[in-house]
Parts: structure tokens; sequence; C-alpha cells
């Protein structure tokens, strides 16, 4: 059997391939963040959650129509190359590798850093490895491990979300004049709705990985209906999360006087929950953080995957499938030792990279989404609602990118203008046409 002949394994329906992305995004991952939205807000974090929500979902519906299109595991890349060409793809796609490659290396910085917190006699780089190394093998060994320790885990997840609710809601009870139902974390005195835009750029960060569904679309039975409708679940759900922890969060602590602003969710579960269930919550965040980071390695090895197969980057280590596994076992331990360089990264470099490829690709699909129903007037015939939403994503999407600190401009241009020179030797300076997707638009 030739590896043309290699496929990977259809083995996900719409609600796993929903809970890979709910998973990825991580519902726990609002803790991180709460602190900083907090101050930016000036308490009103979860109206800052529900314009991200929004501008989210609007993003969310152009990746569902162009997966309906396009059943294929190669995300923006894909959508870019079909509606621009070729060359806008690969720079898409090149541009994305930032994000797909540094999302799985971020997030073992976070579970290694931790995990180290639970016994610090264990050097951080032998955390690095663990998680590396698991990550890498569950990846190896198929989809089907994978979705299955990702539902485990969301479980989990889910669980102490709910336990964390429950606890909220319980201490705002037995607090005199406290009032379960306040506007105060939707609106008041301390906010204003520039503040609030500030804070919702910092939460869409939350929701990185919800577009990573659509890179599952050959491992998925009836791409074309499952993939849009679990990128639009997990999107819905995952905004849901975020709104009702953050308003129960606010409502239990209203003062924003914190003795960590990175430590402020935690220090609000320590006071409704107690010690011990601070210590559970805290393992639990690691562990959900690792499962966000088996989605992110999933994910970039099949990007790695449809380029190479493509032949935009080289074709036979990249576009190769272990007939064994069904897996791109290759793109699979590459990615493994990208994230080995967790050892060597800080939190705000490597996220720098992540921003600038994201909002790149989310940018890029809604645009493409644009100019596909602009050109095509039968594509345009009762789709004048996804036009204004895709405006809509667009426009939100751009201002995210315009606000980007310099780092994160810097390294981003930086990568662009490699990919640039790159393309132009492979094109001996666009003198050879770069190949063609198979599938049609």
């Amino acid at each position: 059997m030739t590896n043309e002949q290699v496929k990977l394994d259809r083995r996900l329906n719409t609600t796993s391939a929903a809970m890979f992305g709910l998973s990825y995004m991580s519902p726990l991952v609002v803790i991180a963040t709460f602190g900083a939205i907090a101050v930016k807000t000036g308490g009103a974090v979860a109206t800052a959650y529900i314009v991200a929500t929004l501008a989210m979902l609007a993003t969310a519906a152009s990746y569902g129509f162009m997966a309906s299109r396009n059943p294929v595991a190669g995300s923006a890349y894909t959508y870019a190359s079909k509606v621009f060409g070729p060359a806008t793809g690969f720079l898409v796609g090149w541009v994305l590798l930032l994000d797909y490659f540094f999302i799985p290396m971020v997030i073992c910085l976070l579970t290694a850093t931790s995990l180290s917190t639970l016994d610090p006699d264990v050097p951080f780089w032998v955390w690095v490895v663990v998680v590396s190394a698991m990550s890498t093998l569950i990846n190896v060994l198929g989809i089907k491990l994978t979705d299955r320790v990702n539902l485990i885990i969301m479980v989990i997840q889910l669980v102490m979300v709910a336990m964390l609710g429950y606890l909220c809601v319980v201490a705002i009870l037995h607090v005199p004049g406290a009032e379960l139902a306040s506007v105060k974390p939707i609106m008041n005195e301390h906010t204003s709705w520039g503040m609030i835009m500030a804070g919702a750029a910092v939460a869409c960060y939350s929701f990185l990985g919800f577009d990573a569904i659509s890179t599952l679309s050959e491992e998925t039975v009836d791409p074309r209906r499952s993939i849009p409708r679990a990128i639009f679940i997990a999107t819905l759900l995952g905004g849901a999360i975020f709104i009702i922890s953050t308003y129960l969060l606010m409502v239990a602590h209203p003062s924003l006087t914190f003795e960590s602003i990175d430590t402020a969710a935690y220090e609000i579960v320590g006071q409704v929950g107690g010690e011990t269930f601070k210590t559970v919550f805290t393992v639990v965040v690691a562990i959900a953080f690792f499962a966000a980071g088996l989605c992110a390695h999933a994910s970039a090895s099949r990007l790695l995957l449809v380029m190479g197969r493509d032949d935009m980057i080289p074709a036979k280590p990249f576009g190769y499938i272990s007939p064994r596994f069904k897996t791109p076992v290759v793109n699979i331990v590459l990615v493994g030792l990208v994230m080995l360089a967790a050892m060597k990264f800080d939190i705000s470099t490597s996220t720098a990279f992540i921003n600038f490829g994201a909002f790149t690709a989310f940018f890029a699909v809604n645009a493409a989404v644009i100019a596909l129903l602009t050109r095509n007037s039968a594509e345009r015939k009762g789709r004048l609602a996804l036009m204004i939403v895709a405006i809509f994503g667009a426009a939100f999407c751009g201002s995210l990118f315009l606000s980007l600190d310099r780092l994160a401009l810097e390294l981003g241009l930086s990568w662009f203008a490699i990919g640039i020179v790159y393309l132009l030797a492979k094109t001996r300076v666009l003198k050879r046409p770069l190949p063609r997707l198979a599938t049609d638009i």
C-alpha cells in the first residue's frame, strides 16, 4: 500500500468534534485571565465575555460555512487557498503555523508550571519532557484514544466548573446584603465601553482553539454537517461557561483588590471553597491544560499534513500518514519536539507568536466568506445575514490584530517575511506556479 492510499481514520461524530474544540479552549482557562480582565473592565468581566462571545460566534459562522464546502483538514489555509489562490493560502497557512506550533508549547509550559508547584523538588525540565512525551504518545496512537482521554478530562472540568459555581452561589447567599442577581458584573460606575472593549480583546484569547475543530474534517463522519455544528456548539458552550463563571466570581468577590492580578481567580476559589478545594482545583487546572495541549498537538500535526500533502512544504516527511496508526506520526513527533522549547521560552514571548497567527487566520476566514459571497451571486442569494456576520467578524478580528503589542507584531512580521522568502524560492520568484488543491470550492 502506497502512502497516498493511507488516510486518516474517520472515528469522530459531532459531539466528539465539539468536545475536542471545547477541550482545546478549556473551560478553566478563564481562571488564568480573570484578574487582568477584571482590572481592565472595572469589574465588568461578564460583559467583556459577552462581547467576545458574539465576535467569536461571528467568526465561527464563517468557519462553519467554509468547512461545509471544504471537508478537509487544512482550516484557514485551505479556505484562503480556495478563495484567494495558492500563494495567499500558503502565506495564511505559514502564519497559522505560528499559532498551531506555539500553542502546544505554551500549554506545555503552563502544565509544567502547574505541576512544578505541586512538587518543587522535581526540576522544571523534567515536567516539560513528561508532558511532551505523554502528549506525543497519545496522539501517535490515534485520534480515538485522544478523543477518549479528552472526553474524560472534559467531564472532570465541567464537574469542577459546576462545583465552583455552586460554591460561589452559597458564598453569595451567606453574605448579608449580597445579591445573586446583580448588574455590577455587567455594567457599573467604574467601567466604560472603551474599558469593556479592551477587556473583550483579552477575553478572545479564551476562545483560541474553536477553529481547530476544522482540522478534524478528515477524521469526522459526515464532516460537511458535523464540523460546522461542532464549531458552533463549542463556541457557544465555551462562551456560556465563561460568562456565567466570571459573573459568579465577580459577584462573590465584588472588590477589584487582589493580592496578585495573575492569581486573582485562585484567591476567590480559596475564599469560597477553602484551601483543600483550591488545591484540588489547581490540580484539575493542570489536567485541563494537558487536555488542551493534546488537542493543540493534534491540530498542528494535521495542518502540517495538509500543507505537505499539497506540496506547499516538503511532502515526503510532512504528508506521511502511518499505515499502522492512521496518524501523521512524523508531524506529531515534530510538534512534540517543539514543545520541549517550553524549557527556554517565557509566557509573554510565546503568546506573542500565537496572537499574530490566530488573529490573522480569523480575519482571513471572514474575508474569504465575504469575497466568495461577493463574487458569486448564486452563493450570495439568501445569505445576506452571513455576509453581515462575516463583515462584523472581520472588523472585530482586524481591530484585535491592530491591538497587538510591538513584540507580537515584530515576531509575526519576521515570520511572515521568512514565508515570503520561502514562497519566492519555491516559485523561482513567481515564475513557477504553486500546486492547486484537488477539491473545488
